[in-house]
């Protein structure tokens, strides 16, 4: 029980220190200029302890953004908090610039799945609906998404308490 216990902290630990290397690295350098062998450097991990845990560095931004993600899930699903979708639009606003970098490929693809498991969770099987969650979840998480790439971009300009309840609406 010892054992598998220090394994999951030292799992932890090694997660976190590759976290915070990401962060570092990506408010430092261009999104497309860190090599994961500068993440595996920055974090102070092995080669292979690095990738025990994640492929390359869009496995680490896809890990990484869970809590910009879990707001835009509740909404998803329809359990919007206004509050905490307008305090993730203030955050991504202000970081506008590499949150750009989530829609392009490969990592917007994957960002676009990550968002419709997350969403699809918050659904449910036992809707009592015959559309399936996943289809439902797909198409919340690819709006969604659209919005913000739109807003971020500045092809289309809105007020982040407007975007926050267009994000909320509750679709299907």
């Amino acid at each position: 029980m010892s054992d598998a216990h220090d394994l999951d902290r030292r799992s932890q630990r090694t997660r976190k220190a590759i976290f915070e290397a990401f962060t570092r690295l990506v408010f430092t350098h261009r999104y497309s200029a860190i090599r994961t062998s500068d993440l595996i450097e920055e974090a102070g991990v092995g080669r292979s302890t690095f990738y025990e845990h994640f492929r390359n560095k869009d496995d680490v931004m896809v890990w990484a953004v869970d809590p910009i993600f879990e707001p835009l899930a509740e909404a998803g699903a329809g359990r919007a908090s206004l509050p905490h979708l307008h305090f993730v639009l203030d955050h991504l606003w202000e970081r506008r610039a590499l949150a750009r970098v989530m829609f392009e490929p490969p990592l917007g693809p994957k960002l676009q799945r990550k968002l419709a498991s997350m969403i699809e969770l918050r659904l449910g099987a036992d809707r009592g609906d015959s559309v399936p969650a996943a289809l439902l979840a797909t198409a919340a998480a690819a709006s969604q998404l659209a919005m913000l790439r739109l807003w971020l971009t500045g092809e289309v300009a809105c007020e982040p308490a407007i975007l926050a309840g267009q994000l909320s609406e509750k679709r299907a």
